[in-house]
């Protein structure tokens, strides 16, 4: 009887977490957490790309002190990570690798880490634009960019809108650009 003898296979995951350090960050891991969690074995790499020093930085340090900023945005980065990343290292059946690499990419780093660990999934936080962060302005296109480019499935995840409390003013809306012709 082989069907008696033939167990199944323990499933196995390997997920890259895309984290920006942003207040969406903890609602990623968390919701990371929960894929992982009827999986016999995870492996979860958790990034954060950190930029490069700009050319103006470069030129106040001194010489031997090659990205001493980004470096320093780096150990930040890793011990930050670490502290998001205490409920996964929870998970018994769950490996936790961070990764803090420098890059002017945060799309290719990704795709380049998806990679390099037989990712399954490449998980990134999804945001709403807000032109009161300019530096986020091209996040869409990162997303974009990142779907096309992933060697594995790509999981965007948003944290939902928190509802207006009553007597709150909730978000301005958008500003209506079609027009129409009156008769």
């Amino acid at each position: 009887m082989k069907a008696d003898t033939e167990r199944p296979k323990p499933s196995r995951i390997v997920l890259v977490v895309g984290v920006d350090l942003s207040d969406v960050s903890e609602h990623l891991l968390a919701q990371t957490r929960a894929l992982i969690g009827p999986v016999d074995e995870a492996e979860t790499h958790v990034v954060h790309v950190v930029h490069p020093d700009s050319f103006t930085k470069r030129l106040v340090h001194p010489i031997h002190s090659e990205d001493i900023c980004a470096r320093a945005q780096a150990e930040y980065a890793n011990w930050e990570l670490r502290r998001l990343c205490a409920g996964l290292v929870q998970c018994p059946q769950n490996r936790v690798f961070v990764h803090v690499p420098v890059g002017e990419s945060a799309a290719d780093e990704l795709t380049r880490i998806a990679a390099e660990v037989g990712a399954d999934l490449l998980v990134v936080e999804a945001r709403e634009h807000d032109a009161q962060e300019p530096r986020r302005v091209l996040h869409r296109s990162v997303v974009a960019r990142i779907a096309r480019t992933a060697p594995c499935t790509v999981l965007t995840i948003r944290k939902r809108a928190r509802p207006a409390l009553v007597g709150e003013k909730g978000p301005e809306p958008p500003l209506n650009t079609s027009w129409s012709a009156s008769p």
